[in-house]
């Protein structure tokens, strides 16, 4: 009991932990899993933010250029070329605008910078002038290197009045854009631009990549994740070269062949995560260390009160005389009053246990009294069978008496015809003297256990009723076995099974059943003796068969039942041979008919 008590102590102290820790363990899982997913989408608002703040400007800078044409289209020769002079004054993106002929001879060159390049030179060997011709149409170069000064560059190529103009393009006008987006968070975040061949125009994170011929299209982030990923969303990518983590974005621009790519180091992100994790670690463990003491205290001031109880019933249980502590104290009141309970059940209890004596007292005295009547009805029926089962003999007695008186008054009796008359009257008095023995043995009831076979026990029975079988013309179906042998009280045995026969008999009276039946059977199942009877009158109701071992329940008139032989029955095979009775409705072929009826077996 000891250990069941540390048991029950140890588990309703470990679902009060559970209960009390676990809600505050998952409410800071979703708590963390949603400030990431939070600044997960904070950090890819940021990073599209960026991407259109980049497009929009580069976009409103090509706008920009490609409205050059639409200046020269209103201006003489002379007009043109002061208006060339200003722009290169004033826009600061511009470095050099070379006009070429249709055949690619340089006609002018306006530069900020000291170029040796002079009017006359052969152009139509540069792969710009080669895309031009190619295409017939104005557009935005990718980025390639001046022969000249061995810069990145970018130009735009546009046709008027049968000349070709080239638009130098300094890089630094992206630079200085990008400078502007953030300052706050320049030193994390970082932008590369790339043009449709994979050369960078732009990365903030490594001017390196711009001044060489690196493409980018060979690098790791590209094949690995850009490539496999779609534009606008977050990638988490670990550059080994830097040896950090970073969140990635892209975006392919509209209307040109250039990509930006946005890519943000993550360990601030991480490390802030980290710390609200570390403080809400904290706090869990705090209330988890305040939860233990608290659940050990509840728990101990719900167990003990518990435990005492549990100990008062034991000692209850052990001796009845036990007097409860009525006086007993808890932090809660319900123990105290269930204390209270208690020992008012206890009193009531002894009180019922002496009210339950006398009434046991009265029953087996009742019991007494119903065997005796039972066995007085039983008894009233043997002197009845015994009467009828003596006519016959009797009669033969009578008349192989009166017959040798007859013959000796006559002087006609002879010595042969008196032995035989003799024998006749002697085999019928042992005949006689048989039938005594058996009602005698079964009438004194001497309650002895013994060994006995189940066969012939039956068959003494079958002798007990033989003339009521043959006055109510029931026709007996045996099926014994040979060899099945008991321990135990056989004329109790008998009693039972005559009990079992005389309301099957009274069944089929009752009903009006033309064709009596009555079949008895002996088998061995499951390592008992089963003892079955049944008969063909019809079944008892689904109402009544529950009720049929109860005393004085009967079916029959009062005048022609007592309730009285079924419950006896009941009592000698369950109560008095540790046996079973059990009665249900059956249907059964005999014959090839059909019949139904009532079957009791009794288990030994």
């Amino acid at each position: 009991m000891k250990t069941q008590n540390k048991i029950f102590k140890k588990d309703l102290y470990r679902k009060f932990l559970l209960f009390s820790i676990l809600p505050i363990v998952l409410l800071s899982l979703v708590f963390i899993l949603l400030l990431t997913k939070e600044k997960y989408d904070l950090v890819l608002t940021e990073h599209t933010n960026i991407i259109k703040n980049v497009q929009y400007n580069i976009n409103i800078f090509n706008e920009d250029i490609k409205n050059i044409p639409e200046l020269l289209k209103d201006v003489n020769d002379n007009e043109k070329k002061e208006l060339l002079s200003e722009i290169l004054k004033y826009k600061n993106t511009i470095d050099t605008i070379t006009i070429l002929d249709k055949y690619g001879i340089i006609l002018e060159v306006s530069s900020k910078k000291n170029l040796k390049i002079f009017p006359g030179f052969d152009y139509s060997s540069k792969p710009i002038f080669k895309e031009y011709m190619k295409q017939k149409k104005d557009f935005l170069s990718n980025i390639y290197f001046s022969n000249l000064t061995e810069t990145p560059l970018v130009s735009y190529i546009f046709e008027f009045h049968n000349h070709i103009y080239i638009i130098e393009l300094n890089l630094e006008f992206i630079n200085n854009l990008v400078s502007n987006l953030n300052p706050s968070r320049i030193s994390d975040v970082s932008i590369s631009i790339i043009d449709k061949n994979g050369s960078y125009i732009l990365d903030t994170s490594n001017e390196f990549n711009v001044n060489s011929r690196n493409s980018f299209f060979t690098t790791k982030l590209y094949k690995e994740e850009i490539s496999k990923n779609k534009e606008n969303t977050l990638i988490n990518y670990y550059d080994e070269d830097s040896d950090k983590n970073n969140y990635v974005s892209y975006k392919q621009f509209n209307n040109l062949s250039w990509m930006i790519i946005v890519k943000e180091n993550n360990n601030e992100i991480n490390r802030y995560i980290f710390n609200v994790s570390f403080a809400l670690i904290f706090i869990i463990s705090l209330v988890a260390l305040i939860s233990i003491m608290s659940a050990k205290k509840i728990t101990n001031s719900i167990v003990t009160p518990l435990e005492q109880l549990t100990s008062y019933i034991n000692s209850f249980a052990k001796d009845h005389s036990f007097k409860v502590d009525s006086t007993f104290q808890s932090e809660y009141n319900i123990f105290a009053m269930l204390i209270k309970d208690f020992d008012f059940m206890q009193r009531a209890i002894i009180k019922n246990e002496e009210s339950l004596k006398h009434q046991i007292v009265e029953n087996k005295q009742k019991d007494k009294i119903l065997g005796e009547q039972s066995k007085m009805v039983a008894m009233g029926e043997m002197i009845g069978n015994i009467a009828h089962q003596w006519r016959q003999p009797l009669s033969v007695i009578t008349t192989a008496s009166t017959g040798i008186m007859l013959q000796k008054k006559y002087n006609i009796l002879d010595e042969n015809k008196l032995i035989e008359a003799c024998n006749i009257i002697n085999d019928n008095a042992q005949y006689l003297s048989r039938t005594i023995d058996d009602f005698k043995n079964f009438i004194k009831g001497d309650r002895i256990k013994k060994e006995f076979n189940l066969k012939k026990t039956i068959e003494s029975f079958l002798h007990l009723v033989n003339s009521t079988v043959k006055d109510n013309q029931i026709t007996l179906i045996l099926d014994l076995q040979e060899d099945i042998e008991l321990n135990g009280y056989e004329n109790e045995l008998i009693q039972c099974i005559i009990n079992i026969f005389n309301n099957a008999k009274d069944a089929l009276k009752e009903k009006e059943i033309k064709n009596k039946l009555i079949f008895i059977s002996t088998t061995i199942e499951k390592e008992k003796v089963a003892i079955k009877i049944k008969d063909n009158a019809n079944g008892i109701a689904d109402d009544t068969i529950t009720h049929i071992f109860e005393p004085y329940f009967t079916t029959k008139h009062k005048s022609k039942g007592t309730g009285l032989g079924l419950h006896m029955a009941y009592n000698l095979i369950v109560d008095g041979m540790n046996g079973e009775l059990e009665a249900r409705n059956t249907t059964y072929k005999y014959n090839d008919i059909e019949y139904s009826g009532a079957e009791l077996i009794i288990f030994l």
